[in-house]
């Protein structure tokens, strides 16, 4: 059954193994790229500091207009990798077989049509987990090299970088093949499998990422002077929400033209308490909950790709 499952998919396990060869020789080429340039602009010092010192300004902004963008294309590649795979590889597993008939050939062999559909999967996603797992880890250590001047600055909560990290990139592969392995069983067509399954895979992600933090505790931070802009302490947190107070804390939301309108070389204090402006105020969520909220992704994502691989058999079980 597994040499038959090659033979079958041979023509996407070459492309893996072509995606896995050129993916990683095009990030270390990269990553020794950059380092080199690294030591020649003399940053070494720079990559574990925030603020724009006068030492690394200059340097700073010339190597991160070379190098900023390509490291957000690696993040961003295996970002989308999962999502393609679901779409192109696990979207017409089933749906091929079904749309031409050759289905039921297989049926009727001595395998079970559970081991069919087992064997089918794991030929085409464990090479694809390797695939993966390989470019993460080499994304990963890329970024990591760039220190502070890179994406590491903008903190854990950046969707690039939440997504590319930890057990994200795994899982999201395992559900995209579940949901792509569903609707081709389902839909019996694999243009409609593979567009149902790219569309719906797209939609969910952007939701999940503009949902979720909305489940993480908030800390808001405040001041008592509105001048002074209330800022979280930790480096990478993320700030959900920021403005101004008025009398007895209350959010006050005033005209852009309202905070701007204070003459120059007045007591900017006194006149946005003139305005009812009393302090400033942050709702923030610490870096620190980040991999609490991937692991909770995880387990979602990993529950809902076993159900749906559990609908995938049973909708297998029905057919003729």
């Amino acid at each position: 059954m597994i040499w038959v499952a090659w033979r079958q998919h041979r023509a996407q396990l070459i492309t893996l193994a072509a995606l896995l060869l050129l993916g990683s020789a095009t990030v270390l080429v990269l990553h020794a790229s950059m380092t080199g340039d690294i030591e020649e602009y003399g940053l070494q010092a720079c990559l574990s500091i925030r603020e724009k010192t006068p030492a690394c300004a200059q340097t700073r902004v010339e190597f991160q207009k070379e190098w900023f963008d390509l490291i957000k294309v690696g993040q961003g590649m295996v970002f989308a990798l999962p999502v393609l795979l679901g779409a192109f590889f696990a979207a017409p597993l089933f749906a091929r077989e079904i749309e031409h008939g050759t289905h039921v050939l297989a049926f009727t062999q001595s395998v079970s049509r559970l081991r069919w559909m087992t064997t089918k999967v794991a030929v085409l996603l464990l090479p694809s987990a390797v695939v993966v797992v390989v470019l993460q880890l080499l994304v990963a250590r890329w970024v990591a090299a760039a220190g502070l001047l890179g994406p590491l600055r903008s903190g854990p909560f950046q969707w690039l970088s939440f997504d590319t990290t930890g057990p994200m990139p795994v899982v999201h592969l395992l559900f995209s093949f579940a949901l792509g392995a569903l609707l081709g069983a389902v839909m019996r067509r694999s243009l409609m499998a593979l567009s149902a399954t790219l569309g719906t895979l797209v939609v969910l992600r952007v939701v999940v990422t503009n949902v979720a933090p909305n489940f993480l505790p908030v800390q808001r931070l405040t001041t008592s002077d509105p001048t002074i802009s209330a800022t979280p302490s930790e480096p990478g947190a993320m700030v959900l929400d920021s403005g101004f107070l008025g009398k007895g804390g209350q959010i006050l939301r005033p005209e852009s033209s309202d905070v701007t309108s204070c003459p120059i070389g007045v007591d900017f204090g006194a006149c946005y308490a003139e305005k009812g402006l009393t302090g400033t105020f942050a709702d923030v969520i610490s870096p620190a909950a980040a991999p609490g909220l991937q692991l909770a992704e995880f387990a979602v994502f990993g529950l809902a790709a076993v159900l749906l691989l559990v609908g995938t058999a049973w909708t297998l079980q029905r057919q003729h």
